[in-house]
């Protein structure tokens, strides 16, 4: 295996974990907020406190990975994850918890502007890197429904995160991989070394769409187990387990976003990629208006709306990545990120507000305006700040 390969591989199982541990606390939300007797909001609030230290935490470390070597901020990822996921296990009450849970998004924050900046820099087929590094994500968070609510079901949702912390050890191997590990002193910068500052004028549109997309893919997973168990309760006598059937169709609405990624890395290219990123997030938020109670027709609308948003995710990290000079793309998806994951993390707020006073169905619907907002974006801005 050659070493672009070898980085992929490592790369695309970090990804999975990591985009976990950004969809497990609406997985085993159910399980924790019965146990520890918590309120939707309570928990919303949390999920809100948590992912704006992944946010800071991504911000910090994509600046910092542009300055020293990207492989020991993912061995840095893959520590702390672990430590928060055993936190989290062994928590018997809201405090314990609340630290356990915010140790882990500071450790989950770290990866993603690392990893997708180490792709950017050091693949040569960025966009099919970057297809193969989303469907390993979602390949992770389509297996994770599986996996949390099951054995939060069948044992307990402590175990869950005490195995879940075992699975992220291994990512530290990549330590030994000598030909990895030198990647960053290998490779020579040409004539971008001299440029130290950001552009903003020319790459906020892109945080902004970066930003509306992440609110309403987080709000949807974080709710969609809850939704989908909901639902599958109401069809009690049609369904036994109804926890297994929760984890199956969750599973497979997420897998589509899964397929979506990776045809998205083949169908970008500079020709399409303005076409990608508006129709995707247009005909997702349209979609989203029609969520409704109905199971079937919301396992459908959920299922193309994971594969719409996902199939944008290398367009988006190309967009970014052709944008900026390779000196600074770390601290470029750390901004990114950063803000996605911030004012993504209001979609728990969101929930726990709208859940109080409307449905369920009314916060879906909601979901579909910061989407219909970033294909505004792209309409009236992507030609006048793209680079080529």
């Amino acid at each position: 295996m050659n070493k672009e390969f070898r980085l992929n591989l490592y790369l695309s199982y970090s990804h999975a974990l990591s985009d976990i541990m950004h969809i497990v606390f609406g997985l085993t939300l159910y399980f924790v907020s019965d146990d520890l007797n918590l309120s939707i909001l309570s928990m919303g609030l949390l999920y809100n406190t948590a992912s704006i230290f992944r946010g800071v935490s991504g911000f910090i470390s994509g600046i910092l990975s542009d300055r020293s070597n990207f492989i020991y901020w993912i061995i840095l990822f893959a520590i702390l994850s672990s430590i928060g996921s055993w936190m989290i296990s062994y928590s018997s009450d809201l405090n314990s918890f609340s630290i356990g849970v915010i140790v882990l998004g500071i450790g989950s924050g770290i990866y993603h502007p690392v990893g997708t900046s180490g792709i950017t820099k050091y693949t040569t087929n960025t966009a099919k890197s970057l297809g193969y590094h989303s469907l390993g994500g979602a390949i992770g968070i389509a297996l994770a429904p599986w996996f949390f609510i099951n054995i939060s079901s069948n044992y307990s949702w402590e175990a869950s995160y005490l195995i879940f912390g075992l699975l992220t050890l291994p990512i530290i191997l990549i330590y030994f991989d000598k030909e990895i590990i030198n990647l960053k002193k290998d490779f020579n910068i040409p004539h971008e070394k001299n440029v130290l500052n950001i552009d903003y004028k020319k790459v906020s549109p892109i945080f902004i769409y970066a930003s509306f997309k992440d609110f309403s893919i987080s709000g949807l997973f974080l709710m969609l187990a809850v939704f989908i168990n909901t639902l599958l309760k109401d069809s009690a006598s049609m369904f036994n387990d109804i926890d297994f059937y929760t984890s199956l169709i969750s599973s497979v609405i997420i897998l589509f976003g899964g397929i979506g990624a990776f045809a998205g890395g083949y169908l970008d290219n500079l020709k399409t990629r303005k076409n990608i990123l508006l129709i995707s997030c247009l005909a997702a938020g349209l979609l989203f208006v029609l969520t409704s109670d109905n199971l079937l027709f919301a396992i459908i609308i959920f299922s193309v709306v994971s594969f719409l948003i996902s199939s944008n995710d290398p367009s988006l990290g190309n967009w970014l990545g052709d944008t900026m000079p390779k000196n600074l793309h770390g601290t470029s998806f750390a901004f990114m990120y950063g803000l996605g994951q911030i004012i993504g993390s209001f979609s728990g707020s969101l929930a726990g507000v709208l859940l109080n006073y409307f449905s369920t169905t009314v916060y879906f619907r909601t979901l579909s305006i910061p989407l219909i907002l970033a294909s505004i974006v792209i309409f009236y801005w992507y030609k006048s700040i793209s680079s080529k």
